[in-house]
């Protein structure tokens, strides 16, 4: 009975049966796979699906050069400023930038006068003009304002002097951008 081990060391040394490994690994690839089906029915879905390309109108915007007035266009101390559009989604009409949709938009004027001028801002009839600027030669004013469609923006300026026609205007520029688009606008 000496060379006869006991029970208990016998049973660290004893050969461990193979099922649990490959049931470990069995599990694994069951994993793995599932993970595979998940990807590629992902992709297989997105790639099928029907792209919706939401298009929003183009934000209305206009920037505008402030011209020289002529002879025709100055008769008194108080009169209009010309408007030439230069770029963006917006018109001119009679020296006027008309609004198409109703929201909050940016008014930003610019420019240097050879006289000192008072400019108000006109937008619609029955309404009070908003003051921009007051007996001075330098613009540079922003101001956001409500508008509606059917509004029309212009500038009107006053000169103290005897007469507008020497009034000159030199890189005055007004720029008009809708800032929330999505309200009613005409079509």
């Amino acid at each position: 009975m000496e060379g006869v081990r006991p029970l208990e060391e016998n049973v660290g040394n004893a050969p461990r049966p193979r099922f649990e490994r490959n049931k470990l690994l069995l599990v694994a690839s069951v994993v793995q796979a599932l993970g595979l089906l998940l990807c590629l029915t992902y992709v297989c879905q997105h790639s099928h699906a029907p792209e919706v390309s939401l298009q929003y109108p183009p934000i209305e915007n206009i920037m505008t050069q402030l011209q020289i007035l002529t002879s025709h266009e100055c008769e008194e101390d108080s009169f209009i400023l010309p408007l030439q559009k230069r770029d963006g989604t917006m018109e001119v009409q009679n020296n006027s930038v008309v609004i198409q949709c109703d929201g909050f938009y940016l008014l930003s004027l610019k420019g240097y006068f050879s006289q000192e001028v008072s400019i108000s801002l006109h937008y619609r009839k029955g309404e009070e003009p908003f003051p921009i600027l007051k007996k001075t030669k330098f613009a540079n004013s922003n101001v956001v304002l409500k508008l509606g469609y059917k509004d029309k923006v212009y500038l009107n300026v006053t000169t103290d002097s005897a007469s507008c026609k020497q009034l000159s205007v030199n890189a005055g520029e007004l720029i008009v951008i809708l800032q929330n688009p999505g309200g009613y606008c005409a079509p």
